[in-house]
């Protein structure tokens, strides 16, 4: 072997020498956001939790008239569905970061796509769930009994001047609006800064 091909190969290792750390460090800097990300995932579990738990209890101190209470627990049954469907979700990636160490770019690639689809059903649920949120209120609002039933039950029959009907349905799309809002702020917020760090990490091991 002559003086070349030994200065080629130590060349080479030296090259092997610089990229692996580069590498290892990209890949430690990932599990600071997966962490924190666990983090907000949990208090979001239990904020969640807490919620509906709320929900279901307060015609228990509120006294509302049976058609009100009937149409409160049918919707809050349905919100309760709704955020059920990605509170699951949550869960499966706590149980799948659990014990995860991200040595591989494979394995991180894996993590930011369950990430993203995570996000995503978290953002469909709670805009869908939050919706129903102002309807709820209403019948809080309005079918308390020291109201009229009559004037309640005029409004969910929509027995009322058209000119308040217009009023109503302005007003739930002006909430429903901000919801969506609020909502994409808040994952943003929790999540989103998180999930960017994570790409850009794999971007940067791509190139």
């Amino acid at each position: 072997m002559n003086f070349e091909d030994i200065k080629q190969k130590m060349d080479m290792q030296n090259m092997d020498d610089l990229v692996i750390p580069n590498r290892i460090k990209a890949l430690k800097k990932t599990q600071l956001p997966i962490q924190k990300i666990r983090k907000n995932i949990k208090s979001e579990l239990i904020t969640q939790v807490s919620i509906i738990l709320f929900l279901f209890a307060i015609p228990h101190f509120i006294e509302i008239n049976p058609v009100a209470k009937g149409m409160y627990f049918i919707l809050v049954f349905i919100t309760s569905m709704i955020t059920t469907t990605y509170l699951i979700r949550m869960n499966d990636f706590m149980k799948q970061t659990s014990k995860l160490s991200l040595s591989t770019k494979e394995v991180l690639l894996k993590t930011v796509f369950e990430l993203r689809l995570t996000l995503e059903v978290y953002k469909t649920a709670i805009i869908s769930g939050s919706l129903l949120l102002p309807v709820i209120a209403f019948l809080l609002i309005k079918g308390r009994k020291s109201v009229d039933e009559s004037a309640f039950l005029a409004i969910i029959t929509f027995d009322i001047p058209f000119e308040k009907i217009v009023l109503y349905i302005i007003g739930y799309v002006l909430i429903a609006v901000l919801i969506f809002i609020i909502t994409g702020w808040w994952s943003d917020a929790l999540y989103g800064t998180y999930a960017k760090d994570l790409k850009n990490t794999l971007e940067k091991m791509e190139d």
